[in-house]
């Protein structure tokens, strides 16, 4: 697809239970929506005015076929919440040895802080395979931290600490968005994150002190 890629790249552990999950819903939706047309289309030529099909003694009602449309989608419908609610505590559960990052977010741009003391604007560089765990906070308006490569994102408000945690599998520059419409220049609330080799990012830390 080039430069018009389907998906943003895959770049952390959840981004491939995000994916699957989404392409299932996505598909079963596409099936259903053909069988219901189908139906619609089939009925709709089989009993149009003027054919001869037999409108006599309709059916009130079938057991089997009534079980059939309700148990299935329901099936379906309970299979689904329990992967998602599977993987949304999954993804809220704040890994215990992760790398603990501070952010505040404020019209329009992202502040970070390491633990160390070392600062960023709009920038935050973090090592590969490691788990990271952001503790945000609002300066002025809601916002919203979105990482749509590590498919990670959660309300940034003011007054109340949220958490955010993703664990980046690949080296590379990936990006870091405000999802949440928080005044004229919303749209320039970008970033990006550095995703680093474990002694790159050694060295960039001990250079950034």
């Amino acid at each position: 697809m080039g430069n018009f890629p389907i998906m943003p790249e895959q770049a952390s552990e959840n981004a491939k239970q995000v994916d699957y999950l989404f392409w299932t819903i996505s598909g079963l939706t596409v099936i259903f929506t053909i069988i219901v047309m189908m139906l619609v289309l089939f009925f709709v030529i089989k009993y149009r005015r003027g054919t001869k099909a037999s409108r006599k003694n309709p059916m009130s009602h079938n057991t089997m076929l009534e079980v059939i449309w309700t148990g299935i989608p329901l099936i379906l419908a309970l299979g689904m919440f329990v992967w998602s609610a599977r993987g949304f505590i999954k993804h809220r559960t704040m890994p215990e040895e992760a790398m603990d990052v501070f952010v505040i977010g404020k019209q329009w741009m992202w502040h970070s802080q390491h633990m160390d003391g070392v600062r960023e604007n709009n920038a935050l560089h973090v090592p590969v395979g490691k788990a990271v765990t952001m503790t945000m906070i609002s300066q002025d308006v809601i916002h919203s931290m979105y990482l749509p490569e590590f498919r990670a994102q959660f309300h940034v408000v003011p007054g109340r600490y949220t958490q955010l945690t993703f664990t980046p599998t690949k080296p590379g520059r990936y990006r870091m968005l405000c999802a949440m419409h928080c005044g004229a220049q919303h749209s320039e609330m970008t970033g990006w994150i550095y995703v680093m080799e474990p002694e790159d990012f050694a060295e960039w830390q001990a250079q950034a002190m």
